[in-house]
Order: structure tokens, then C-alpha cells, then sequence
């Protein structure tokens, strides 16, 4: 009797064991940049592991979180597209890829910058919700949230906190279902923008994504009407 639960405490160790290495394979198996986000992000500059657009003197910053598995040079267009604009970006690399797994990565990048007055959090996909975490503990450092084909991590009713949710409609992962169920999470007074004809990828620069929906629109057609509705809630 006692070798057989020796046996089978080392069989369940075991496939711990490869559970836990299978599952840290899969989040390196990332999204890409593409060429086109590959140019914007040499734009920016590496600082500590996150790639940084603008002046970090200036009033407004903007940290975006990756979605899950995607490359931070990915979404390297909204740093050069809001940097012209006179905003600062921040776009860290996320702990194993994934922000549900790295909610603080906010915190160095808005200490390691105390000239900026206001901060804005966003995220793609998995990344939005994960930036929702940060915000709803850092309401006195946070005062607004954007997501990104994405939804909060937990009820945001009752935060003082700004929120714009921008949607594709034609996104495979983030369905519009999900995201009109959203809206009983957040403040009353958010805003709501759906894309037409987007899709959950064309949301960052790295190609096709499994389970999206294909769009009639570029990344970049899509990305530009994006930043057009940031720019105007900023």
C-alpha cells in the first residue's frame, strides 16, 4: 500500500511537472511583429526591457499592455502615432507574455517618470483586462482605462476612472457579445466605439491570429480609425 502512494504522489508530481514546462513552452511560442511594425518601433527607444515613444516630459502618458503571446513591437504604431500627437508611450514586455501574469508592469515605468502628470493605462485582448487590474488598485496614479477588443478583469462601477472600449465587429476572440456584456462592469459615463469590419488582430501589427475573423481592413486602416478615437477621448 505505501509504495502505491508513493507511486502515485510521483505520477501526480510528474504531470505537474510537465504541465507546468508545456505551459511555459506554449507562451514562448509568440505573435510576431510584422516588417511594417518592425520600422515603427525602431522610432522608439528600449529602455528597461519596454519600448518608449515622445517626450517623457510631457503632460499625458500612455502605457499600453501586449495582448496575450504578442510582441511589444507589435503595437510599436501607436507609440509613433501619439507621440506625434505630444502624448508619451510606454509598451513593456510582459512576464511570459501575458499581462494577467505581469499587472504591475505600470509601476517602474511611472516611477521611473514623475514628470508626467496623468497617466492612461490600455491593453489589448488579455492585456486591457490585466490593465484594469493595475488601474482599480492605482486609482491615485490612474485616471483612465482603454481597452482594446477587451473587457475588465473585475467590476470598474464604481471607479472614479475614465474608460473607452474600443470593439472590431468582426473579432473572433473579443465577439461583440462580450463586449456589449462589458458595459454592466464599467462606469455609466464610458465610452463605446466599434470598428467595422475589424477584427481582434488588426488591433496590433502581427498577422493573422487562430479563432479571429479575417477583416476587409489592414492593420493599419484599422489602427489609424483606433487612434482617431483615442485622440478624441484623450
Amino acid at each position: 500500500m505505501k509504495k502505491f502512494f508513493k507511486w502515485t504522489a510521483l505520477s501526480i508530481v510528474g504531470l505537474l511537472i510537465i504541465a507546468v514546462a508545456g505551459f511555459l513552452i506554449w507562451t514562448q511560442f509568440t505573435y510576431g511583429p510584422t516588417d511594417e511594425a518592425t520600422q515603427y518601433a525602431e522610432e522608439g527607444k528600449v529602455v528597461d526591457n519596454r519600448l518608449e515613444f515622445g517626450d517623457p516630459t510631457s503632460e499625458v502618458g500612455v502605457i499600453l499592455y501586449p495582448g496575450a503571446k504578442v510582441e511589444k513591437e507589435a503595437y510599436a504604431y501607436y507609440g509613433t502615432r501619439l507621440a506625434e500627437e505630444g502624448y508619451f508611450v510606454a509598451i513593456p514586455s510582459l512576464r511570459l507574455n501575458l499581462g494577467i501574469l505581469d499587472i504591475d508592469a505600470a509601476d517602474p515605468i511611472i516611477e521611473a517618470h514623475p514628470e508626467i502628470e496623468r497617466w492612461v493605462v490600455a491593453g489589448h485582448s488579455l492585456g486591457g483586462s490585466a490593465a484594469s487590474g493595475y488601474a482599480l488598485e492605482h486609482q491615485e496614479a490612474v485616471e483612465g482605462v482603454i481597452f482594446l477588443a477587451s473587457y475588465p478583469i473585475s467590476s470598474m462601477v464604481d471607479s472614479d476612472l475614465r474608460v473607452l472600449s474600443i470593439s472590431g465587429e468582426l473579432d473572433g476572440l473579443a465577439v461583440p457579445e462580450d463586449i456589449e456584456a462589458s458595459r454592466s462592469d464599467l462606469p455609466d459615463d464610458s465610452q463605446f466605439v466599434q470598428i467595422e469590419g475589424g477584427n481582434h488582430a488588426n488591433f496590433g501589427m502581427y498577422g493573422p491570429q487562430k479563432g479571429d475573423q479575417e477583416s476587409p481592413l489592414t492593420s493599419k486602416e484599422q489602427l489609424d480609425e483606433v487612434l482617431s478615437a483615442i485622440l478624441e477621448w484623450l
